[in-house]
């Protein structure tokens, strides 16, 4: 998932969420914070819980990891920084980048088995029967 936000004082960021596994549910979570400027910031988000509490969405994991590098606590390195997750999460705007997609092409309809498609014989016979 892609996101951009704002900063007051740097302007605007690139935000990406590389989430493993089928759906985006397997754990650990990478978000990568690319700057103005260019440089990224990585964070990585191992879940701590333990019992029946609520997982943190993907997008809670993307507002904390943003309010980690406001806060200057961005690292710059290719290991990354874990996510902490006791942070308040960033309260700006965050926009979601989609990506360009082409039209789904439209549905294949099939002739029903119960009342199959009458077709240019059926018509032939039935002009016949009259």
């Amino acid at each position: 998932m892609n996101f951009s936000f704002s900063t007051p004082s740097s302007g605007a960021c690139l935000v990406k969420l590389w989430a493993s596994g089928r759906y985006g549910f397997s754990l650990p979570k990478k978000v990568e914070i690319t700057g103005p400027e260019g440089g990224t910031a990585t964070f990585l988000h191992h879940s701590r819980k333990v019992g029946l509490s609520a997982e943190l969405t993907n997008r809670t994991i993307v507002r904390i990891a943003i309010a980690q590098y406001l806060a200057g606590d961005a690292d710059f390195s290719a290991e990354g920084r874990e996510i902490d997750d006791t942070v308040a999460p960033f309260s700006g705007t965050l926009t979601q980048i989609r990506p360009f997609a082409p039209p789904p092409p439209p549905p294949r309809v099939r002739p029903s088995r119960i009342m199959p498609r009458a077709g240019s014989g059926n018509a032939a016979c039935a002009t016949e029967a009259a």
